[in-house]
């Protein structure tokens, strides 16, 4: 059994883009695991894998061995599980670490201001001080005064950074092709982290990116569709 070290947010909601990438990355391989909730504040549930952010990941079937990293979990599961693999080529895993970097660096810088507050909110309280601590430290302002700026300003930004996703999904249903594979799932993390935290819809009715989105909580028998999206006006 593997155990997946997972945030946790109030309602037992679990945010995490990372650690949803690797969800649908033992989901892809078949794969059963059991979660284990970690709260903002709760480094010391993953300092025994020197790591003080999750995913983290412990296989017991292979020798207890850790991996922290969600690129680095998706590379161990291909080598330690070789049946359904998540890069079936070189050329495959590297088309697969452009779109996850991609999206770390273009992607996640534009939408964090979006939903920073509302992630605040949703917070357990034990969490919230650390949280606006560190963030505000890493945007310069408050939460709320950047999130408000963010959705007068930013919003056509976040659309705007989807471009190079929107172009491929209109010619093709999944970025990988015709099934999803490791750089849909490197995305639809960020797609699962606003459907958690946010209810703001981000996305135009008819924008290709929404089509897939759709396609991609239908996988594997609608696990990702069964996590309810946000709702209310939190942070907002």
């Amino acid at each position: 059994m593997i155990e997946l070290y997972d945030l946790v947010v109030s309602d037992d909601r679990r945010p995490s883009p990372f650690c949803w990438r690797t969800k649908f990355a033992l989901k892809h391989k078949g794969l059963d695991w059991r979660e284990v909730p970690v709260g903002f504040t709760e480094k010391q549930k993953i300092a025994f894998a020197g790591s003080t952010t999750v995913p983290v990941i412990c296989d017991h079937a292979h020798g207890d061995k850790t991996v922290k990293d969600s690129w680095d979990i998706a590379v161990y599961l291909d080598e330690a599980y070789p049946d359904r693999p998540l890069f079936k080529s070189g050329q495959a895993r590297a088309f697969a670490r452009f779109v996850n970097d991609w999206t770390d660096t273009a992607v996640h810088p534009v939408l964090f201001p979006l939903v920073v507050a509302d992630i605040y909110t949703r917070a357990r309280p034990e969490d919230r001080d650390y949280f606006r601590e560190t963030r505000e430290k890493r945007l310069g302002m408050k939460l709320e005064d950047a999130q408000r700026a963010a959705r007068e300003t930013r919003v056509p930004a976040y659309r705007g950074t989807l471009e190079p996703a929107r172009r491929l999904l209109a010619e093709q249903p999944f970025l990988a092709g015709k099934t999803p594979g490791y750089p849909d799932y490197a995305l639809m993390g960020t797609m699962m982290w606003v459907r958690v935290i946010c209810p703001l819809q981000l996305l135009d009715a008819g924008d290709p990116v929404l089509a897939w989105q759709e396609r991609m909580l239908d996988q594997f028998g609608g696990f990702a569709r069964k996590v309810a999206p946000a709702s209310g006006a939190a942070g907002s």
